[in-house]
């Protein structure tokens, strides 16, 4: 069911949809969509169909109607109209969408857990392990990884070293807030202005 929606003064759009209908209710949702139903047959997982369809009962949410997700080679995300630009993550039992009608977006949900901690190396350059406040150690873990996952998303950059191409600036984590993160990976370099928000279970982390 969506738990979330929101849009923000910058165009940004975001669905929120945490699991708990059967396949056959999300494909109600759908309207039992042919060519979605279809989609989901080579997927032997039954968490991977449900999160395939209730990112799209929250897209359809999002937009009023209904649309149809198509895949870059690399795995991202796009509409078949071109309408809008999008960005889907999961974590759990919720699916998460984003949209913009100009710019690409990023945006990553991610459990906060202990899972994060044990491949910080993997992820971190020195100076961003360095900066890891003690006394929230898992949340700020946690949006450090949702973050870059995030700008990996919006760079749309195929291959990306996380933990020397993409670096975030030193912050204090709160219940939601802003960061800065820098990356290398692409002809521009740019830099970003991300927007995180904790929640009990997971983070959200979005990049346009």
């Amino acid at each position: 069911m969506l738990t979330e929606k929101h849009t923000y003064d910058n165009g940004l759009a975001i669905a929120l949809w945490d699991i708990a209908e059967t396949e056959e209710q999300l494909m109600n949702l759908l309207n039992n969509d042919a060519v979605v139903a279809e989609e989901i047959i080579p997927f032997t997982s039954t968490k991977r169909r449900l999160e395939y369809l209730a990112s799209r009962c929250a897209l359809n949410e999002l937009t009023g109607n209904e649309q149809h997700i198509c895949y870059h080679e690399n795995g991202a995300p796009y509409l078949a109209d071109n309408s809008l630009n999008i960005s889907i993550s999961h974590t759990g039992h919720y699916a998460l969408v984003a949209t913009h009608p100009t710019d690409k977006v990023g945006i990553d949900i991610e459990r906060i857990g202990d899972k994060v901690g044990r491949v910080r190396h993997k992820f971190l350059s020195k100076a961003e392990l360095e900066t890891i406040d003690a006394r929230s150690e898992k949340i700020h873990l946690t949006i450090l990884w949702a973050a870059k996952e995030a700008m990996y998303k919006v760079m749309g950059v195929e291959t990306v070293e996380f933990t020397e191409q993409i670096s975030i600036e030193p912050f204090t984590p709160y219940m939601e807030g802003e960061i800065i993160a820098h990356e290398t990976a692409s002809t521009e370099k740019k830099t970003y202005k991300l927007q995180y928000k904790v929640y009990p279970e997971f983070v959200i982390v979005h990049a346009i």
